[in-house]
Order: structure tokens, then C-alpha cells, then sequence
């Protein structure tokens, strides 16, 4: 399937959905459906990033069967939104720290979960007396109750999965009666519900602020940026490197085996057979599980890489002080390891043009360069200064003291800008929707029948 096929296929299935969509009136199933139409450009990187015209028009189907809302007249209590949180991933720590620091702050906070989260993430909230709510219905029940929620909150911070319709409906509501509703940019590269119908987008990077002003139609932004760890590494797991089975100096690299795009790109594994086995450095991955190609690599490079799957964050945040270099994961990279690796100090490596975060002039546009890179490294050891600089701003500007108190203020009418320069010039917002296109990958939606392309 080429590229024109695959753009056919696309237009297709979202013309289908979008018909299931408008001939629906039961408003459970037409969530669901809904739903489905955001997964299906969410897990496929099309060129869709939002619809706010789609949340129009749900909206003002389901709006003359609402309830009377009243906005409560005193409002102090600020309400975060996660769909569902995890042990892994950058998303959930980006959420549970800001809500933990407005909590220790003596703030009037508190986090609804729409779906799931794990018994660990819950523990950790409730060590940090966080109060918790939870609305298991995806359905109107969910809606109501959310609304009527957040029309007794000073403000509400979305982090919210980019599917996640009911949430938006509720918004929806709380923004037509004065509330205001903040949409957190972690998943910026993606379609989402919501953000055009938000007071404002909190952007977490120079490209998520770019993204947000080229491909979707936000009332404001303010910039929130990627909280850095506020855990003590120097403490955790002492003695506990040698469960990996390395021993002596290692790289290391975090992420989801998405970001690595293993089965549909031999770029990470190129670079695997050349760091471990030309090179003869060991790697230790976390995130990626055992995957084919890693069998294919030479006997050296397979003798000095190690991958570890899911670790859980201080653990993983010890193994990462204990490293000599850290290696951003590609083509997907950036996010909050890449901040935890500056905040330690670690010289960090990756492949491919601007992801827009600070610091990450670390990048290689192409594998020769990164090879030279890592090659210069090894013989001549890293500028400490940049290191220095790097840790320093990511220690003031990108520690979740330095996070919340930009999300208060933009709560409180400020805009405030991207703290760090940047260069729009080498910077590709289309970068991962291209490569999506040109792979194999495509996700159809469960209620989608191929034969003829209309939903069931």
C-alpha cells in the first residue's frame, strides 16, 4: 500500500465514522463512536490533529436534553482530569507531580480518574493526602457527573487521553458557565478533543506551542514546559546496578517501544550494532521488551545490550544517575527521561531534526553525524560546561515548583511565554505523521467492516 492508497484508506474510514456519527441519536453509542473516530486518527498519526466542529456538533445534539447547571458562586478548589495513569510513560509523573506539589503548597487541589489508573499511582497520591475521584461510566452518567464537578472548581487542568470525549462534552459545559478549562499539551504530535474548546493550551515545548498555533484553533496558550523528577537518585537502589547484569560504565535509553518504531525501522538497531558492537559500549534499554530485531544483531552488540522492559520510576531514575551517557529514543524521542537526563547531568545523544525542547541541540540530523558524535565522546569526554548549564536550567526552569507556579499563574490571566530560544527554521511539526505515512501501520477501528468500508 503506498502513500496515495494509504491517504484513499484514511479519508475513507474517517468519512464512514463520520457518517455512523451523524446518523446516531442514542447518545451512549454516539460517544462511542466518537471515541472510535479519535483512536483511529490518534493511533494512526494522520493529518487530523483536532474537531472542533465534530465536538460542535455532539455537543449540540446532546445539549437540549441537559440538566439545568449552575456555576457555584465561591470557588477556590482547582480540579486536574487524567484519563488513565500508568507506572510508565512521561504522562502520568507530568500530572501527579504538579497535583502532589499544589497539594504540599497547602492549594485547594484534587484529580479525577475518567478510567483507570494503577494501584501504584494511587498509593502515591494518597500518601500525599490528594483527594481522588473516580467516574468508571464512559457514558452521559460520566458527563453529568463531571460537569457538575468541575462547575464547583476555580479552574480545571486537563491531562486527558486524546479520545477522551466525555471529558470534553463536560468542558464544554463548564466553559459555558464561566468556568475556565486548561488543556495540557503532553501528546502534541496527536489528534485530541478538547483544545479548541479550553480558555487556553499549556504547551510543554517550543514544538507544541508551534503545533498548537499551525493545526488546531486555540483561544490562548501559555507555556507550562516538562516538569523535571523531584526524586533524590543519590539515595535510591544502592548496590542494585548489578541486578541488570552489567557491570562497569553503561549508556542508557527510556521509552516506550513505540518511540522506537523497532518493527518498521532499522535506524535504533543500526545504532544499537554500532554503539555495542563496533564500539563495544553497553547499553542498558528500559521500556522495549524483547524484539526480532535485537536477535539479528551481531553476537557483540547482543552480548552488550541488555533490556530491562518496564521498570518502575525511581528505579529507573537510579539506573539513569548511574549512567554515562544517556540515548534518546528515535525516531519518537524527547519528553520527561530527556529532562531527567539534563537535571543529572548526563550527556545525551539522539536522531533527528528539533523536537523544540530546551537543550536539545544534542540531536544528529542523520546516523553518521550521531555516530561521530558518540565516537567524539568516547575519545574525548563530554563539555562539562554545557552539562552544567543544561542541569542548572532544567533545576530552575523545569522543576515542578518552577511548573506549577506557571500553571497558577496562567490560571490566574497570565500568558506566559517559552522560556528558551529556539529555531523554527529546524523544526518539522509533520515529522512523525510523514514517516507514519510512509510505514505499514494502520489501526481500523473495531466497528469499521473493510468490505465496504461502513461502520456496523
Amino acid at each position: 500500500m503506498n502513500n496515495e492508497q494509504k491517504s484513499q484508506l484514511i479519508s475513507q474510514i474517517d468519512g464512514a465514522l463520520r457518517q455512523a456519527i451523524q446518523s446516531c441519536r442514542d447518545a451512549n453509542k454516539l460517544f462511542n463512536l466518537a471515541r472510535h473516530y479519535a483512536q483511529f486518527h490518534w493511533l494512526n498519526l494522520t493529518e487530523c490533529w483536532e474537531k472542533a466542529d465534530l465536538e460542535n456538533y455532539i455537543f449540540k445534539l446532546i445539549e437540549p436534553r441537559l440538566p439545568a447547571f449552575t456555576a457555584q458562586e465561591s470557588r477556590t478548589k482547582i480540579t486536574h482530569v487524567i484519563s488513565e495513569a500508568y507506572d510508565t510513560g512521561g504522562h502520568t509523573p507530568l500530572c501527579v507531580n504538579l497535583v502532589k506539589e499544589q497539594k504540599s503548597r497547602g492549594d485547594d487541589v484534587e484529580l479525577i480518574i475518567t478510567r483507570k489508573a494503577t494501584d501504584t499511582v494511587i498509593k502515591n497520591l494518597q500518601n500525599a493526602n490528594v483527594p481522588i475521584k473516580t467516574y468508571p461510566d464512559n457514558g452521559v452518567s460520566q458527563m453529568l457527573a463531571l460537569a457538575k464537578c468541575f462547575l464547583q472548581s476555580k479552574a480545571v487542568v486537563l491531562h486527558i487521553n486524546p479520545d477522551d470525549i466525555v471529558v470534553c462534552l463536560a468542558v464544554m459545559i463548564a466553559e459555558r458557565h464561566g468556568v475556565p478549562c486548561y488543556f495540557v499539551n503532553h501528546a502534541n504530535i496527536h489528534f485530541s478533543y478538547a483544545p479548541s474548546q479550553c480558555t487556553g493550551i499549556l504547551e510543554i515545548t517550543a514544538a507544541s506551542w508551534l503545533s498548537s498555533q499551525k493545526y488546531r484553533h486555540p483561544k490562548s496558550q501559555s507555556f507550562l514546559g516538562i516538569p523535571a523528577s523531584k526524586t533524590e537518585t543519590n539515595t535510591l537502589w544502592q548496590g542494585r546496578i548489578e541486578e541488570t547484569g552489567i557491570t562497569g560504565p553503561y549508556f542508557i535509553s527510556v521509552g516506550t517501544p513505540l518511540k522506537y518504531r523497532l518493527g518498521n525501522s532499522n535506524d535504533f538497531p543500526e545504532f544499537i550494532e554500532f554503539l555495542c558492537g563496533k564500539m563495544g559500549q553497553k547499553l542498558l534499554m528500559i521500556g522495549p521488551g524483547d524484539h526480532q530485531k535485537f536477535a539479528e544483531l551481531s553476537p557483540d552488540a547482543r552480548k552488550n545490550l541488555v533490556v530491562l522492559g518496564q521498570v518502575e520510576r525511581d528505579r529507573t531514575l537510579a539506573l539513569m544517575a548511574g549512567a554515562k551517557a544517556y540515548i534518546d529514543s528515535f525516531p519518537e524521542g524527547g519528553g520527561t527521561s530527556v529532562v531527567n537526563a539534563m537535571k543529572l547531568g548526563l550527556p545525551i545523544f539522539g536522531c533527528r531534526i528539533s523536537e523544540g525542547m530546551y537543550g536539545d541541540d544534542f540531536l544528529s540530523t542523520s546516523l553518521p553525524d550521531l555516530f561521530a558524535r558518540v565516537s567524539d565522546f568516547l575519545t574525548n569526554g563530554a563539555d562539562q560546561d554545557l552539562l552544567d548549564t543544561r542541569a542548572n536550567f532544567i533545576k530552575t526552569q523545569m522543576s515542578v515548583s518552577a511548573c506549577v507556579d506557571r500553571l497558577l499563574q496562567t490560571i490566574d490571566g497570565k500568558k506566559i511565554a517559552v522560556p528558551y530560544s529556539y529555531d523554527t527554521a529546524n523544526m518539522d511539526l509533520t515529522f512523525h505523521h510523514s514517516r507514519w505515512l510512509e510505514n505499514h501501520d494502520l489501526y481500523i477501528p473495531p466497528i469499521i467492516n473493510m468490505g465496504n468500508t461502513q461502520s456496523k
